[in-house]
């Protein structure tokens, strides 16, 4: 009796294990991941030329710029992409990287790699324009006003880099207001 107690055990429990397999082989989990890449929604976009974009959607994609527009976050499917949303405190500006040792903005990877940035009020080093590469400062205030002024993180290509350090934004002899 008491094997056969064992033996309808067993096999219950077979059974049990059995049914947990198929049960769980057949659900599947819906994962969507973004197919269109960043978002930057709702920043002050300098161009580099002098004009500027306000509220502007900012896509990068594959280490490029590929979508600029203002307010087109309206008509754009949030789904498809990694959002950043900022807001009109946000200004998004071109840089261009410098091998000059400490100058400009200096900001540390996680790696302890310095990483080198130069952005000068009136004389930007490269316009963000579709199809560019994507080098972007995103800053929190306008670099007009360079006591509000501070770098957030910045986008290089497909990576956002986060700020650890920000140097001081003057140089050593000029005046960069």
């Amino acid at each position: 009796m008491q094997s056969a107690k064992s033996y309808l055990f067993t096999v219950l429990f077979m059974a049990m294990i059995v049914l947990t397999s198929c049960v769980d082989s057949n659900v599947s989990t819906v994962y969507t991941e973004p197919t269109e890449g960043r978002l930057l929604l709702g920043a002050t976009v300098h161009l580099g030329d002098g004009d500027v974009i306000e509220n502007a959607a900012l896509a990068v994609k594959d280490g490029y710029v590929t979508l600029l527009a203002d307010g087109a976050s309206k008509k754009l499917d949030l789904s498809k992409f990694q959002v950043d949303k900022l807001g009109p405190e946000y200004h998004i500006y071109p840089f261009k990287k410098t091998e000059l040792g400490n100058s400009g903005i200096v900001l540390a990877r996680a790696d302890a790699k310095p990483f080198n940035i130069t952005i000068r009020d009136e004389e930007v080093e490269k316009c963000i324009t579709i199809g560019c590469e994507a080098a972007l400062l995103i800053c929190r205030g306008s670099i007009k006003d360079i006591s509000r002024f501070k770098v957030e993180y910045v986008v290089d290509g497909d990576d956002k880099v986060k700020i650890l350090e920000q140097t001081d934004y003057k140089s050593k002899g000029g005046n960069n207001n």
